[in-house]
């Protein structure tokens, strides 16, 4: 491609290869700043640099795990009282996790490649909403049969199906969400922002699904 001054008159080129190489920079900065690593770390980056850079990011996620198992901690007699919850604590939250990053992925890409334009933000939402409602009435019913024929208790099935399907539809919105108020804020919305969802997607997992289990027990349905 050539370059032209404002007169127009030729100042150099741009070969394809140059352009590839920015392509491929900025792809891999993205992808590893949704992880919380520095956009610029390699293999072969000493470990002297590569440690302070994780290590503040790691202290980050750790916080956010505090947050988790504080809301776990805020249940715990519940879980005494009935230990078949613990089993399907990091289901609710994995699946919910899992489908925050996918709505993440496909947000970060469209407004890195600058295709989300004004408006497509209220209509991914809205796909997001419809897809995390979809999807959690899927995953939330085949886990709760699972529940039910594994440990005999079709209230256990019917919490962990409804507590399912809340934490898809969390996943959903704070998969559009995230992106979108990092960017109102100024900041690069593939700045760990999958820390942030699956943050969202594991507090309001267990938020969902022992806050379930609590209320069948005081209502003595278990």
């Amino acid at each position: 491609m050539p370059v032209l001054d404002r007169d127009r008159k030729l100042v150099g080129i741009v070969s394809t290869s140059q352009v590839l190489h920015v392509l491929q920079n900025e792809a891999t900065e993205d992808m590893q700043l949704m992880v919380g690593l520095s956009g610029e770390e390699r293999a072969r980056t000493p470990w002297k640099v590569s440690f302070p850079k994780r290590l503040q990011w790691l202290c980050i996620n750790l916080a956010t795990a505090f947050l988790a198992g504080g809301v776990v901690g805020f249940f715990e007699s519940t879980i005494a009282k009935w230990t078949a919850l613990a089993i399907f604590l990091p289901i609710v939250a994995g699946q919910g996790g899992n489908a925050g990053i996918q709505t993440l992925t496909v947000i970060i890409r469209e407004m890195a490649l600058g295709e989300m334009n004004k408006g497509d933000g209220w209509r991914a939402l809205m796909k997001e909403t419809l897809l995390g409602l979809l999807n959690g009435l899927a995953i939330g019913v085949l886990v709760g049969i699972i529940g039910y024929f594994w440990k005999g208790s079709i209230t256990l099935g019917v919490i962990v199906g409804v507590a399912m399907l809340l934490n898809m539809l969390a996943a959903a919105l704070a998969g559009v969400m995230v992106p979108f108020t990092l960017r109102a804020f100024r900041i690069d919305p593939a700045l760990a922002s999958g820390i942030l969802v699956t943050t969202v997607t594991d507090v309001a997992g267990f938020l969902f699904f022992l806050g379930l289990a609590a209320l069948a027990i005081a209502l003595h349905w278990v």
